[in-house]
């Protein structure tokens, strides 16, 4: 891993080139960190990738990869920072996710070098779990239902607290195309009290 500069908020691996979208990311965090209030909680904060999800044929959103411990500290500027990333970048909605590791499932004939029992948090389910949570951010989930049909598919119901419907109701169909793409599950998002 190549260390951020103050030219960029973006890394990477050595070596690997960014794309345009995580220039004009990178770009946009720039320059909200120079010239806006967000300046102090911007300092030290970078991101490990980003990418453009179509949801429909006029909308894109911009998904912008995290690090895991430093999620915590952007979950507290996230709303204003969302609005202010969503006016530089041509009114995209934008998400934070937090880069995940899954750790495949143990078995007699795998070759597991480190001889630890693989983490809960590595698990395929806990990772889709979590990126659910991490995607509907700030909004609270109060509970899960999955149906499954004669067919064999599966659609998973979530529940969103009523509170949060008037920040997130435009987003509902980003929320449910982001998540198609990164784990290829269906979910359909549905306000209760």
């Amino acid at each position: 891993m190549t260390l951020f500069s103050q030219t960029s908020k973006l890394v990477k691996a050595e070596g690997e080139k960014p794309n345009a979208v995580e220039s004009a990311v990178s770009q946009a965090l720039l320059d909200l960190e120079a010239n806006s209030d967000l300046a102090n909680a911007l300092r030290g904060l970078y991101f490990v990738g980003a990418e453009e999800v179509v949801i429909r044929d006029d909308k894109v959103a911009v998904v912008i990869h995290i690090p895991f411990p430093q999620q915590k500290v952007y979950q507290k500027i996230q709303s204003k920072l969302v609005r202010e990333l969503e006016k530089k970048l041509s009114g995209k909605h934008v998400i934070f996710l937090a880069k995940r590791r899954i750790l495949s499932k143990p078995t007699r004939h795998s070759r597991n070098l480190s001889k630890q029992k693989r983490p809960r948090s590595r698990t395929l389910t806990a990772v889709h779990d979590s990126i659910l949570d991490d995607l509907v951010f700030p909004a609270e989930i109060t509970g899960k239902r999955k149906r499954v049909k004669l067919d064999g598919s599966q659609l998973l119901k979530v529940h969103l607290e009523k509170s949060a419907q008037i920040n997130t109701e435009t987003k509902v169909d980003t929320f449910m195309a982001v998540y198609k793409k990164l784990t290829g599950k269906d979910v359909v998002f549905e306000y209760v009290d």
